[in-house]
């Protein structure tokens, strides 16, 4: 049976994008019967990353009229975000129209992909549907009410679940989905021969993740004070986008950390990674597996995590420290790491260890294939 993977998003780029783009663009570039359906904007920022070369075979890119229109004008704010979801209408359309009378596919659903096929759903149900969640809390990854109401009708709907954890599947559970349809996968993807450490690293720490809420980026702010006073070397990098970025700058401008801090958004994070000595990864409901910080573990970096969820499968003594969420701890953690430079060393070669044996892309492809073959049968 031939296959369909749907990666849509077109309001920005982040760690599920980075592993289902550069998968689905493998997996697509490798078999005559797969096909990519991505957004335009999304595939060209996956280009400008590294993460695909842009010569990749049965690539099916949606273009943007509405969000190129948005950009045009220089528009900003809920007008923007609204009239780019209007792509989310037209894609749905097209698929419809591509798949709508087309022999069976199976197909398989990431982010706003899910949204998109919700017309091809209803009216060929015969297709089967794969549908990945990369969520520990359902209303964090889609948002508004009524996005939610569409995504639990999918979650209904699909055939087969692939919950990235058993935070995941719980959730999900909790939400009236029949688990006998949830798989949980064992791992998650990273290109380990991608993501290396460097020869030689660098007093550098690094944050790096959409800056909202979940993901706590201002309470890393508030840790480096103390760091950088113990230590005077160190150098900070505060990396990513989204709504709570005017809010760390004026943190940075507010703490005289400008010096020292380096902010902004960096669509390929290896080069810096390589050289990073301690990762920090501050999420309030778990950090597994946080798709930062397992490229900056394969980098091997000694990590710095708050003590949530099932992050103790990724950070335990032999790959890092698990603290409160709070600044003392989290400084006290990171000068603990940088004084000790022959034991952060350590915890970098098992942290990489951990990385390539349990979350490889290809053991991640294998569990993918083993989905598709149950909705084949």
């Amino acid at each position: 049976m031939r296959r369909v993977l749907i990666l849509i998003n077109n309001t920005g780029i982040g760690g599920a994008e980075r592993r289902f783009g550069r998968l689905f663009a493998r997996m697509a570039d490798a078999d005559a019967d797969t096909v990519l359906v991505i957004n335009a904007g999304l595939w060209k920022r996956l280009m400008d990353g590294g993460m695909v070369s842009g010569c990749e075979r049965r690539v099916w890119r949606f273009a943007e009229p509405c969000g190129w229109l948005a950009a045009g004008v220089g528009m900003r704010g809920a007008l923007a975000f609204w009239l780019r979801k209007m792509d989310y209408l037209l894609f749905g359309i097209v698929l419809l129209a591509r798949y709508g009378l087309a022999p069976r596919r199976a197909f398989h659903l990431v982010l706003g992909g899910v949204y998109v096929a919700l017309p091809l759903m209803l009216l060929r149900p015969d297709h089967p549907m794969v549908l990945s969640v990369m969520s520990t809390e359902l209303t964090l990854l889609v948002g508004m009410p009524a996005s939610l109401a569409l995504y639990h009708f999918a979650l209904e709907r699909c055939a087969l679940i692939d919950a990235l954890s058993e935070g995941i599947c719980a959730d999900i559970v909790r939400r009236g989905i029949d688990g006998e349809k949830i798989v949980v996968s064992s791992g998650s993807a990273v290109e380990v021969d991608r993501f290396q450490p460097a020869p030689e690293k660098h007093s550098v720490v690094v944050f790096a993740g959409r800056l909202v809420e979940e993901k706590n980026p201002l309470l890393f702010v508030e840790a480096i004070p103390a760091v950088a006073r113990a230590m005077p070397n160190a150098r900070f990098h505060l990396l990513g986008e989204g709504p709570l970025g005017p809010a760390v700058e004026e943190a940075v401008e507010r703490a005289g950390l400008r010096t020292v801090v380096t902010t902004g958004f960096l669509l390929d994070l290896a080069p810096i990674l390589a050289q990073t000595r301690v990762f920090v990864s501050l999420q309030r409901q778990d950090n597994y597996p946080s798709q930062s910080l397992l490229e900056a573990m394969a980098c091997g970096a000694a990590v710095v995590a708050t003590d949530v969820g099932l992050t103790w499968k990724l950070v335990d003594e032999t790959t890092g420290i698990r603290v409160k969420p709070n600044p003392d701890d989290i400084a006290g953690a990171v000068i603990e790491l940088l004084q000790d430079t022959e034991r952060c060393g350590r915890l970098g070669v098992a942290a990489r260890r951990r990385v390539a044996e349990e979350h490889a892309d290809e053991r991640y492809r294998t569990h993918l294939e083993g989905l598709y073959a149950k909705v084949r049968a």
